[in-house]
């Protein structure tokens, strides 16, 4: 740091943000104040942000004040400030405004015109003078999912601002963002440090934190959570089951983290394996711990805030409130044994769907139409058929059982626990615990042809009977997930071969006429379809080189291929699509009508060159790849000796049809246009 820059240095303190907007809040925080440092003259090196869920931290290096700048103000057109010879009123209003003669104007050219120009410096402050402005400009414009008012006041953020402290090196900075006044003192965390610190400097800022048992690095506490957490469970014999996405939210819930290790009533580990974990990871946030052949121990890894001198009553307190959880789920579970899985088949006709779309007795109906309609497509056998027709009846009947209804998260893991222990075929059993699979782009997909066509068929149904009941996702509000839905039907169809070369374009033709819906509803659902497809893919394929792959109707099964063909072509595709693009302007807004035509010369040497590439097996892209660019030059030397547009109408109409048998082959797997 040079003596012309300073650190500044700014804490906003709220009350607590939920831990699912934090990491985007913070690193949209962080950019758009860099940005406005830089649009402010302040030259912001080194910027950083830190968060807790109390506490939005940003430092950077500044200048010491705003560096020199000029601005060129244009003024009226020289035809308007001078007449004659003389100035007008337009040219003296003009130099008012900018407090300037006549004499030191310039001039530029814009247009068919010319304009007089005054060159400005623009006024020069000390950081310390910009910074609570730029402050709260850039608060206010921060976008927040769910904004929040407090007091009497009109001002909205994410949660109600408590507290501002902003610093530059050792100077408390005076102004006010979002309402709020700076100060002087920031807080520890709410347990063991609830009272305010004082803070004069930013040294000081840092050392308050450590006082107040604060950890404002994300990566700090979740070092903290893994490092501890290793060693209690080591003690028990096992290890934590260190979920990626839990840990993530644990250390977005906390600002000093001390992991304990807890206990559960052995008897419990009798429960299905989902059960014991949802009630911890999902309900409780709890880590489960693993055994040999990673089994679960009786016990879990939870995480606290704060160190406390009271550790052993919060254990004491979480045992309790798991040990409530389990018994219900004990009950709930004893309950469901009772009866069988396909005894709740007849009551699905008293589950509503949604009310515009009947009751999910309903929904499988609608899916074995949809299946007959489509039952030769599927690579299925009569044993898998007979095992998709008992899915199909059982899939969604665990919505009905005790658990479920305590705990939704299993749906379909439940249905596939109770049909096993029903003696249900073991096909079936998988299928129903795949029908939600895959549940994000990461996610595992159904390995088994019968839960890839029930999980397809119940997402096709479900995105077409939506959108044909006028129920559609938009913005930010999507409640019955149908992009999820969609992300479903794109991975299955693009990585398995369920579709069996067939396309999602006539899955989706299929599923409207089985209700009657419009067109329209196809088109829609299938432009969602491929929204969700480009969205998974275009961080690692080009979205230009997906979108060539999408225009061609192709079954989404070679997609991944017909992408990594693309990719590994780059280097030799120039003049292909070169040629394209230039057949696609000569056939533009022609009007081609079919015909048999006799060629001779470089016509008869093209037309042979297109047959063999339009011969070329399908999906064989290495051997249409070589004839297409043998095709190429020929493609050229036909412009260079024949006027395609020529005079005589069937001379022209022949030349427009070869053109059109080249363009459908050089474009068979891609659209050149899109690249």
């Amino acid at each position: 740091m040079t003596k012309e820059t300073r650190t500044f240095l700014v804490e906003i303190g709220v009350e607590e943000i939920p831990s699912r907007f934090l990491e985007s809040l913070s690193d949209t925080y962080r950019v758009k104040m860099t940005q406005a440092l830089d649009d402010a003259r302040l030259l912001g090196q080194n910027p950083r942000t830190w968060f807790t869920p109390r506490r939005l931290v940003f430092q950077a290096e500044v200048a010491e004040s705003q560096r020199a700048a000029v601005e060129t103000v244009r003024g009226p057109a020289v035809t308007s400030a001078f007449q004659g010879g003389t100035a007008t009123k337009a040219l003296h209003g003009f130099l008012r405004r900018v407090g300037m003669k006549a004499e030191e104007l310039g001039r530029i050219t814009a247009g068919d015109k010319d304009y007089v120009t005054a060159t400005l410096e623009k006024p020069v402050h000390r950081a310390s003078e910009i910074l609570p402005g730029l402050l709260d400009q850039v608060l206010a414009a921060l976008p927040q999912p769910r904004s929040m008012r407090w007091g009497s006041g009109e001002v909205r953020f994410i949660r109600p601002v408590r507290w501002v402290v902003a610093v530059l090196d050792d100077q408390v900075l005076e102004g006010q963002a979002l309402g709020v006044a700076f100060g002087n003192v920031t807080y520890g965390n709410r347990t063991d440090h609830p009272g305010p610190l004082l803070v004069s400097s930013v040294s000081d800022y840092w050392q308050a934190l450590i006082e107040g048992h604060v950890m404002v690095d994300v990566e700090q506490r979740r070092r903290a959570i893994r490092d501890q957490g290793q060693i209690l469970a080591s003690q028990s014999g096992g290890v934590p089951d260190w979920d990626p996405m839990l840990l993530e939210e644990v250390a977005n819930l906390v600002e000093w983290p001390t992991p304990f290790l807890g206990g559960m009533d052995p008897k419990y580990l009798g429960l299905p394996e989902p059960i014991l974990v949802t009630s911890m990871r999902v309900h409780q946030r709890y880590f489960p711990v693993l055994g040999p052949n990673n089994r679960l121990l009786p016990c879990f890894l939870a995480v606290r805030n704060g160190v406390g001198e009271d550790l052993d009553a919060v254990r004491h307190g979480n045992q309790r409130v798991l040990a409530a959880r389990l018994a219900d789920a004990q009950y709930f579970y004893d309950l469901d044994r009772k009866s069988h899985l396909a005894d709740h088949a007849p009551d699905l006709s008293g589950v509503t769907l949604h009310a515009k779309l009947g009751t999910y007795h309903d929904k499988i109906e609608r899916l074995g139409r949809l299946f007959l309609k489509t039952r030769v497509w599927w690579p299925m056998n009569d044993q898998a058929r007979s095992q998709f027709d008992r899915a199909l009846t059982l899939f969604k009947c665990d919505l009905l059982t005790h658990v479920v209804g305590e705990f939704p998260e299993l749906q379909g893991e439940m249905g596939g626990i109770y049909a096993a222990l029903d003696g249900e075929d073991p096909a079936v059993v998988q299928a129903i615990q795949d029908q939600y699979r895959p549940l994000s782009v990461d996610d595992a997909l159904p390995q088994a042809i019968v839960g890839q066509v029930v999980g397809l068929l119940d997402r096709v149904d479900t995105l077409v009977s939506f959108y044909a009941a006028g129920i559609r996702a938009s913005g930010s509000e999507d409640p019955f997930g149908l992009r999820r839905q969609a992300m479903g039907i794109a991975r299955l169809a693009s990585e398995t071969a369920v579709l069996n070369g067939h396309t999602v374009a006539e899955l989706l033709d299929a599923a409207c006429d089985a209700i009657g819906a419009k067109v329209s509803v196809r088109d829609e659902v299938y432009a969602l379809i491929v929204q969700r497809l480009i969205s998974q893919w275009e961080g690692q394929w080009p979205k230009e080189s997906i979108q060539a792959v999408l225009a061609r109707e192709f079954p989404w099964q070679s997609f991944i291929d017909r992408l990594k063909f693309l990719d590994q072509h780059a280097l030799d595709q120039e003049e292909v699509v070169v040629a394209y693009k230039r057949i696609s302007r000569i056939l533009a807004n022609q009007v081609i009508v079919p015909g048999q035509d006799s060629y001779e010369g470089i016509e008869e040497k093209l037309a042979v060159l297109i047959a063999g590439v339009v011969a070329t097996p399908s999906g064989a892209l290495d051997v249409w790849w070589d004839r297409v660019r043998d095709v190429v030059p020929v493609v050229n030397e036909f412009f260079d000796q024949v006027l395609v547009m020529d005079p005589e109408a069937s001379v022209r109409l022949r030349r427009l049809r070869l053109l059109s048998s080249a363009q459908k082959a050089l474009g068979r797997y891609y659209d050149w246009e899109a690249l």
